[in-house]
C-alpha cells in the first residue's frame, strides 16, 4: 500500500510538472498568459475508466497519443465539444472569436491536435523521468466518439491485466474563461510498478 502510494504521488508530480512544461510552451507559441492547472488526480480502479468523463454516451473529441520505449500504451486526452470550442477561443481568439456559430470543426480539432501534441508530450517525457524509463511518444490522433466508447476500446488496446490504472484530470484556465479536460494515462506492456526499481 506505502508503495501504491508513493508511486501515485511520484506520477502526480510527473504530470504537474508536464504541464508547466506544456503551459510555457503554449504561452511562448500563443504569446498570451495561458495557465494549465492539474486539478486532480486519481489511481482508479479500471471498471470506472469509462464513466471518467461524465456518462459514457456523451461524445467528446478525443486524442489518442500511442507511446513506446520501456512502457508501451496510450495517453488519452479527452475534450467535451463545448471544452474544445473554449479552449480554442482561448488560445486563438483572433481566428475563433469572429467565427461565433459558424466555427469549422475541422479547424477546431486541428487546433485541439496540436494541443493534445505539446501536453500528451510534455506529461509523458515528465512521466518518464520520474520513473527513470524511456517513454516515445508519436502525435495523436484525434477522434470524435462517446466517451464510453472511446475509452473502453483504448483499454482493450492497452490489454490491462491490473485492476487499476494511472489517471490525471486537467483543467485549462486563462483570465476568467475555463475549458476543462482529462489525461488518462493506460501503460499497455509494463505497469509502472515494475519499472519504478530503476530509480530507487
Amino acid at each position: 500500500m506505502e508503495r501504491k502510494a508513493l508511486e501515485y504521488s511520484r506520477f502526480y508530480e510527473s504530470a504537474v510538472q508536464g504541464l508547466e512544461s506544456a503551459r510555457e510552451l503554449l504561452s511562448a507559441y500563443t504569446g498570451r498568459p495561458l495557465r494549465l492547472v492539474a486539478v486532480r488526480s486519481d489511481f482508479v480502479e479500471l471498471s470506472k475508466v469509462p464513466l471518467l468523463s461524465g456518462s459514457p454516451e456523451d461524445v467528446v473529441l478525443s486524442s489518442y497519443v500511442t507511446f513506446s520505449g520501456d512502457v508501451e500504451g496510450q495517453l488519452l486526452i479527452l475534450f467535451r465539444p463545448e471544452s474544445a470550442e473554449k479552449l480554442a477561443n482561448l488560445m486563438a481568439p483572433h481566428v475563433f472569436g469572429p467565427l461565433a456559430d459558424q466555427r469549422s470543426p475541422a479547424l477546431i480539432e486541428s487546433l485541439i491536435g496540436e494541443i493534445a501534441n505539446i501536453v500528451g508530450s510534455a506529461v509523458l517525457n515528465k512521466v518518464a523521468d520520474g520513473f527513470g524509463i524511456k517513454i516515445v511518444p508519436v502525435p495523436p490522433v484525434i477522434i470524435r466518439e462517446m466517451a464510453g466508447a472511446v475509452l473502453s476500446s483504448a483499454m482493450a488496446y492497452a490489454g490491462l491485466d491490473g485492476d487499476s490504472t494511472y489517471v490525471a484530470y486537467m483543467k485549462a484556465t486563462l483570465d476568467k474563461e475555463q475549458a476543462s479536460f482529462e489525461i488518462v494515462f493506460l501503460p499497455r506492456v509494463a505497469k509502472l510498478q515494475g519499472t519504478s526499481h530503476k530509480t530507487e
